[in-house]
């Protein structure tokens, strides 16, 4: 595979962080992949899935269609969903009691484009998500509200599965992600020669 050509110079994923998710992928027989954030990395799963000749479902989020890869495949389930935002306050008591409380978020989708927009994530529940989740990427939405992510996520993991997140240093998601799950860290990359704010971490989750 051309990895590099899923690499847009700090957009979507690279090459070292898709041969991880390719072993990842390979080695443990993943079936089901939920994935926030839609584009170039979607189309490695598309691409992978087709060349290895394997056999898994992607569930891919976003909440904008412009930059999402485009529904292609049965075995890809595209959900475009606006973004909401909630309050320090409801942020912090979510994580305290590890639930994730909808009535405390308020439509944002007007801040789609808005790179520092706190405590943001995809106006969804766990309901959403498929049961049995084997592999998750991390890619999206922007700012710190990626780790609501991990409050969805409680109860749909199966007993042991991945969890990619991208940027992982720009805000407390290792942190968080630890929070709510059982996890750990088993690869944690940065290298400012590939992009000045390149990193990401890979975390094995116990459920």
């Amino acid at each position: 595979m051309n990895y590099e050509s899923y690499w847009l110079g700090g957009m979507g994923l690279y090459s070292s962080q898709l041969k991880h998710l390719e072993k990842i992928i390979i080695e443990n027989g993943i079936k089901t992949i939920v994935e926030f954030g839609s584009g170039k990395s979607t189309k490695f799963f598309v691409d992978l899935r087709q060349e290895k000749n394997l056999n898994y479902s992607i569930h891919s989020f976003d909440h904008n269609e412009e930059y999402s890869y485009p529904k292609t495949h049965d075995f890809l389930n595209l959900n475009i969903v606006e973004i909401a935002k909630c309050n320090d306050e409801n942020f912090e008591e979510m994580f305290e009691t590890k639930t994730y409380n909808k009535e405390k978020f308020v439509n944002c989708q007007y801040e789609k484009n808005n790179f520092r927009v706190k405590n943001s994530f995809y106006d969804i529940t766990s309901d959403d998500l498929p049961e049995n989740i084997d592999l998750v990427v991390l890619d999206g939405p922007n700012g710190n509200g990626r780790s609501i992510s991990f409050l969805h996520l409680q109860n749909k993991l199966s007993e042991k599965s991945f969890i990619v997140i991208d940027d992982s240093d720009h805000h407390d998601f290792i942190e968080r992600c630890k929070q709510v799950l059982d996890a750990e860290v088993i690869i944690h990359e940065k290298d400012s020669t590939v992009h000045p704010l390149f990193n990401y971490a890979i975390m094995e989750v116990q459920s």
